[in-house]
């Protein structure tokens, strides 16, 4: 087997032991059909096996001519040989090809073959006599599925089955998430709008579903195709024997609208990007302005409470003194209430008194009778009008 593949020879060079890991993607069935054909020169080819073995013998590189055939080729022989017996070969062979991706086309466009094959006489996918591998196919990862459609591009002369394809894998995949803007512009560019027939030209036009810069992108190759038609049938019908002046300078004046018209598209297609950077950017800034916002909203209501909590616990603060003790005259103390009264006049002047309302200490803080408002009262009207008496006598 080492002296067949320039993989095994590269890695057992020296080593008793090896071990086939990740990444690459051989099962056992496949390594044990491998060495059977290294043994006895005859490989167990199956339809269901045939893409197997075929991946499996690119990543070992079994391509070393050993009597005159490799693995590679005996495989690629039987692969060719097998999807054109019919659509029901292709398609088994096909669908023995999703678990083998991305290496089954990125080794041997193995699954692009198969779709190749199947389409070769209808060119729509629709008219195929067994579509279910459709449902395999929309069910492929990104990824995958874009490998797949950028070998298409490369090997189909008409890309309407592509086309039908991409368009499928979208409608399936848009209301479950899985596409960003992104993805979704990647994967339409592997179509080439100028290899697509204009039946599928105007239904692409027309289809909700694709980007808007691919969209804008068809409709101006449609353009140019109806014009180049247009410009075809004219030169047909006014042929002559010679080209005059007047032709010329038609077929010039043609020349440089066309060159116009694609400089136009080009300075299209660069608006359009700038577009939709700046939308992305806008979106960008309003979600982080909303989140600004809503941060600021939840500081100022978290302040608030704060500041509420705060005059709460001041609204029932008194200060005390040593002790524990509720000092006299502070917020709090009864002796906190006490007011003037006018008991006395000197001369023009009038002598004040000062009360206390409740107030159990005198001015030395010894403790005294408590004395209610009343008796206060009286008891101050009654020196008054000692005084005034003493003074008129």
């Amino acid at each position: 087997m080492i002296s067949r593949s320039s993989y095994l020879k590269q890695h057992l060079t020296e080593v008793s032991d090896f071990t086939l890991c990740p990444p690459l993607n051989v099962t056992a069935e496949t390594f044990a059909a491998i060495a059977e054909y290294c043994y006895s020169n005859k490989a167990p080819l199956t339809p269901t096996n045939v893409a197997a073995i075929r991946t499996a013998a690119e990543l070992l590189g079994m391509k070393g001519q050993q009597d005159g055939e490799n693995l590679c080729h005996v495989s690629e022989s039987y692969f060719c040989r097998i999807i054109g017996i019919g659509q029901e070969y292709a398609t088994m062979v096909l669908r023995s090809c999703f678990l083998l991706l991305p290496d089954a086309e990125t080794t041997a466009s193995l699954f692009s073959k198969c779709i190749e094959a199947l389409v070769w006489e209808h060119d729509d996918v629709y008219n195929l006599v067994d579509t279910t591998w459709l449902n395999d196919v929309v069910a492929m990862h990104t990824q995958d599925f874009l490998t797949v459609a950028d070998s298409m591009n490369a090997r189909l002369s008409n890309h309407d089955v592509l086309y039908q394809m991409v368009d499928l894998y979208l409608q399936e995949n848009k209301y479950h998430g899985k596409l960003t803007e992104e993805q979704k512009t990647q994967i339409c560019n592997t179509i080439n709008c100028t290899k697509l027939s204009p039946r599928t030209l105007v239904a692409c036009v027309q289809n909700p579903r694709m980007p808007l810069r691919f969209i804008m992108r068809a409709m101006l190759i449609e353009h140019l195709n109806t014009r180049d038609s247009i410009a075809s049938a004219a030169t047909g019908a006014h042929q002559v024997e010679r080209t005059t002046l007047g032709e010329f300078l038609h077929r010039d004046t043609a020349h440089r609208q066309t060159v116009q018209l694609k400089q136009a598209i080009d300075s299209t297609y660069s608006r359009i990007q700038s577009l939709e950077n700046e939308l992305m950017s806008m979106k960008k800034i309003l979600v982080d302005h909303q989140a600004k916002g809503e941060e600021q909203e939840q500081q100022q209501q978290q302040q608030l409470r704060n500041v509420l909590n705060s005059e709460r616990c001041a609204s029932f603060h008194s200060v005390t003194g040593e002790n524990g003790k509720v000092v006299r005259g502070e917020r709090g103390s009864v002796s906190s209430s006490g007011f003037m009264f006018d008991t006395t006049r000197k001369g023009n002047e009038v002598g004040r008194s000062s009360f206390s309302v409740g107030t159990c200490h005198n001015e030395n803080g010894t403790p005294r009778m408590t004395k209610t408002f009343r008796q206060r009262l009286m008891s101050g009207l009654k020196n008054a009008f000692r005084v005034s008496n003493s003074a008129s006598n």
